[in-house]
């Protein structure tokens, strides 16, 4: 199902009548955000944009053989839209559904905008306003210039994500010229691909590695997993018992908050023991391990020489890729010499036999959906501005973003930012930026070992060394940060926001800090 709405009113979005708030993402971050705007503000004008075909995100992008969440659907599921499965990672196809469910009671698939790219954000001082320049993506091909609408709104959200959903990262392989069969990334996954009797390698040991080979196992192929390096994968129950269990001592509402804070609690400190006690995760991780495959494939394919969660730890339902493997899918952990006509030689001097090779090498990052941002025409260098909260950035007026966490569920934090952004537009305050550090950071904001942050980390702004300038990895820890305390230190609102404000190129911090106020003090003031 393909939702084609035009959205809200073309009388919307012009300096007469500008949106309350403009949407980048009909994935998790953009629906949920729509659902809190929807339920606090019924009268805003506002719209949500995506530059695909159809809701879904991540969910529509990826279609691969196997598509699921490495999280559970516990976390990873809406809090105010009930997960409707009993498995503990959902598939693909029904997560996107799923989205849309969601999008469709906030009302979000009638304000939906598909196709729709956001070339740049403008603030304009002057008007207090966003001029958004949204590009009409036909996606057939056309080599035109595509049609332009501008749009003024008063805020800006950007739900998109990190990663750019048009290419994933495809590294050219030696003498892959010579290869004769085909080479695929899973990003674009051809949808009448016969796999069946197929010989097929798959390059890589992430997440997506590790769902492809027990699917591709089902589907007939004869699979081999290339690695260079093992990844920790761990073995969980297909269904979720954690949610059952509370199911049966509580109301349905009640339960499915408790199981969420119970999987979201669970996870962290699963988090903190494999991070200051790996030797004993390790050594839970292999007892769970061991019900599935043997010691001499664990020793050989599954041991890495990091400490667990310096890169994501895999989920496996059942244990199903290690259930493949002794079944008859292969692992060879080594490095490739080089393509043949045949497959790949790797080297050991072994050459691996393939009719398709999926290069499941992971994702290309890019800020805020490849589009721009900037301040009075004055264009700005994202990976020079630092991030407040890991949801705002320094000097740049009515501007927001999602980024969930890369150590637990993405949407617990995407939940967390919403209601933190509902919270603050509710005080009424017309304009607010956070004033920028003093002091510049070259810290990424996204600190993990992984090959997709190593590659394009660099592309994405910066996170601070203290509070509240971090992007704090920690479910429990932010909880109380989102929730209490000085929510808008560091903060400038309405007359102060001019003198806080990045411009152009200069975005070392060393900027005037003006007099920021909190908001209960700016609406006294207009009042």
């Amino acid at each position: 199902m393909t939702t084609t709405s035009t959205g809200a009113p073309d009388t919307a979005g012009t300096q007469d009548s500008p949106l309350d708030l403009l949407i980048v993402g009909a994935g998790i971050a953009g629906i949920d955000l729509a659902h809190h705007v929807a339920e606090a503000f019924p009268a805003w004008q506002w719209e949500i944009h995506d530059v695909q075909s159809d809701v879904g995100g991540t969910w529509h992008t990826f279609r691969y053989p196997g598509i699921r969440s490495d999280s559970d659907m516990a976390t990873f599921g809406f809090p105010f839209h009930q997960w409707p499965h009993a498995s503990t990672l959902g598939e693909g196809p029904e997560i996107k559904e799923y989205i849309r469910d969601a999008a469709r009671a906030s009302g979000a698939l009638d304000r939906l905008h598909l196709r729709s790219y956001i070339a740049k954000a403008d603030w304009d001082s002057s008007k207090g306003l966003f001029r958004v320049t949204a590009e009409s993506r036909t996606g057939d091909g056309e080599s035109e210039r595509p049609a332009e609408r501008i749009i003024w709104a008063r805020r800006v959200h950007f739900g998109a994500g990190y990663y750019s959903h048009d290419n994933g990262y495809r590294p050219r392989y030696p003498d892959e010229e010579e290869f004769g069969g085909q080479i695929i990334h899973p990003q674009q996954w051809p949808e009448d691909l016969d796999c069946a009797g197929k010989k097929i390698v798959i390059i890589g040991s992430g997440a997506t590695a590790v769902t492809l080979l027990p699917a591709l196992a089902d589907l007939g192929a004869d699979v081999t997993m290339l690695q260079r390096t093992p990844t920790y994968i761990g073995p969980l129950p297909e269904v979720d018992i954690i949610s059952r269990i509370w199911k049966t001592v509580l109301p349905e509402k009640a339960a499915y908050k408790v199981a969420r804070f119970n999987h979201g609690a669970r996870d962290m400190m699963q988090y903190v023991v494999a991070q200051r006690a790996p030797w004993l995760f390790k050594a839970v991780l292999r007892l769970m391990q061991r019900r599935f495959i043997s010691a001499e494939v664990l020793d050989k394919h599954f041991s890495p020489d990091y400490r667990p969660w310096d890169q994501r730890v895999c989920k496996a339902p059942n244990g199903d890729i290690f259930t493949a493997i002794a079944g008859g899918a292969k692992v060879v952990t080594d490095h490739i010499d080089g393509f043949t006509r045949q497959g790949i030689r790797v080297s050991s001097g072994e050459e691996i036999e393939a009719d398709i090779v999926i290069s499941a090498t992971g994702l290309e990052l890019q800020a805020f959906g490849g589009g721009t941002l900037a301040i009075d025409g004055e264009e700005l260098d994202a990976t020079k501005l630092t991030a407040y909260r890991g949801l705002m950035l320094g000097g740049v007026p009515n501007f927001s973003f999602t980024i969930g966490y890369v150590n637990a569920s993405w949407t617990l934090r995407a939940d967390m930012v919403s209601k933190y952004m509902v919270k603050l537009w509710k005080t009424g305050v017309r304009t607010y930026a956070p004033v920028p550090p003093e002091t510049p950071s070259t810290r990424p904001l996204l600190d993990l070992d992984a090959g997709y942050v190593k590659r394009g980390g660099h592309l994405l702004p910066r996170q601070g060394e203290s509070r509240p300038w971090q992007y704090i990895q920690n479910y429990l820890v932010e909880i109380p940060t989102f929730n209490f305390g000085d929510q808008h230190r560091e903060m400038a609102f309405d007359d102060a926001v001019p003198g806080v404000l990045a411009r152009g190129n200069d975005h070392s911090g060393a900027v005037s800090t003006g007099t920021h106020k909190a908001p209960a003090e700016a609406l006294a003031e207009r009042a």
